[in-house]
């Protein structure tokens, strides 16, 4: 009876052993995407992340026009890494701020910058008007190829007061 029960543990055990070694081969092998579900071309490992410079805004705020949105691209950019930047909103526009001359140009609600940064705002509703939860969308572009190499995604969300906030 001893030696039965010895059998069931060895080979319990055995079976553990080659179930933990083909879990650690599979994963070895499985190639890693990028958590925003970007396509990346092979060899390039490109996360992006969009940051904000603030992350709640009204329109009533002086010290910018809006939100501040700059691209934050990490990883093996390969090719030089010389991007175009792709911006694109559901509600709101984008500007630019060109804070030498202080001079503010309407960008409207898709733009393509070379240099990534632009800012978000929103027009004037009556009061008590239900905005929309808003969603800003960033895709990273290779200059050279012309093909996505990463893609973000900001919502902006509404507090009291026509307060737009970064979710």
């Amino acid at each position: 009876m001893i030696h039965g029960a010895a059998t069931s543990r060895h080979t319990i055990l055995s079976v553990l052993v080659i179930t933990g070694f083909f879990m650690l081969a599979a994963g070895c092998s499985t190639p890693a995407h990028p958590q925003s579900g970007a396509e990346s071309p092979a060899g390039a490992a490109v996360n992006v992340s969009i940051q904000p410079d603030i992350t709640r805004y009204a329109l009533y705020m002086s010290s910018a026009p809006g939100i501040g949105l700059s691209p934050n691209v990490t990883g093996r950019t390969g090719g030089g890494g010389k991007y175009v930047y792709v911006w694109k909103t559901d509600y709101g526009i984008f500007l630019n701020w060109n804070t030498s001359d202080y001079t503010v140009t309407n960008r409207g609600t898709e733009v393509t910058v070379p240099g990534g940064k632009v800012y978000w705002t929103y027009g004037a509703e009556p009061t008590g008007t239900t905005r929309p939860l808003v969603h800003v969308t960033l895709d990273v572009v290779d200059a050279t190829t012309g093909s996505t190499v990463g893609h973000a995604e900001r919502v902006i969300g509404w507090s009291e007061g026509d307060m737009a906030e970064i979710r």
